[in-house]
């Protein structure tokens, strides 16, 4: 059993990441048509992740390239919807959402190029992804937080559960990396809490997402409709008067 799940891991990974994706369309069709772009959003991180698993073989064999870069580009496509999610709920302005965007992805690409370096270049960027996960954490529980916290309090609790997610996902990604940088545990060991933590983050994003249509029906603005003035309160309209 454990030498058929060790062989077959990823394919088997992609099928499970696979059926989630059509789950998450089907429940998609159920919301209102409005707060449908959020339901695609999260079906199009899910698929993303089920083809990096499904595709790293062909790759791999018809392209001669390893798994990582083929897994990273997954990680790229799955935190780009994310990111514009979470940030559409808390009603963070585009430059807190962009500004998120780029650490998680500076965080994605820096641990992946981190391992073509040597000397003190290695050691520095070995040392910015927990830099960079210390200020996505800030950013999470500081300046986003406080935009979600104006909002309706189904938003202001979605958002609160979405960035409790995604911090728990983040620690666990960091412990399985070091527990497999300093080989405490076998590969398989590693690949499968690898891929434990990622499902998790996948169906809890997504499933915490679809069950609170009342939150979204609430977002007034599109996910690539970035709010400039989100935390900033509006002024009400002057009344003019015109003369005799």
């Amino acid at each position: 059993m454990i030498e058929f799940l060790s062989a077959h891991l990823m394919q088997l990974t992609g099928v499970i990441l696979g059926l989630i994706t059509l789950i998450f369309v089907g429940w998609t069709r159920l919301l209102p048509a409005t707060s449908r772009q959020f339901g695609y959003a999260v079906a199009t991180a899910a698929g993303a992740m089920a083809v990096v698993y499904l595709a790293t073989a062909p790759l791999q064999q018809v392209l001669g390239i390893g798994e990582d870069p083929i897994r990273f580009l997954g990680y790229t496509a799955m935190w780009i919807p994310f990111v514009l999610v979470i940030g559409a709920i808390a009603g963070a302005s585009k430059q807190l959402i962009l500004g998120l965007l780029g650490v998680v992805l500076t965080r994605v690409w820096v641990t992946y190029f981190a391992g073509f370096l040597d000397g003190i270049a290695m050691i520095l960027a070995s040392l910015t992804p927990f830099v960079l996960l210390v200020v996505g954490i800030f950013l999470l529980y500081g300046p986003f937080e406080r935009a979600a916290n104006e909002q309706s309090p189904a938003r202001s609790l979605l958002y609160s559960k979405l960035a409790n997610l995604v911090v728990l996902a983040w620690m666990g990604l960091v412990a399985n990396g070091l527990i497999a940088a300093f080989q405490l545990v076998d590969d398989f060991v590693g690949g499968v809490v690898l891929v434990y933590v990622e499902i998790i983050l996948v169906v809890g994003f997504g499933a915490l997402v679809l069950r609170n249509a009342d939150a979204l029906e609430d977002v007034s603005t599109g996910l690539l409709s970035f709010d400039e003035d989100a935390s900033v309160p509006t002024e009400p309209a002057e009344t003019q008067t015109t003369g005799d």
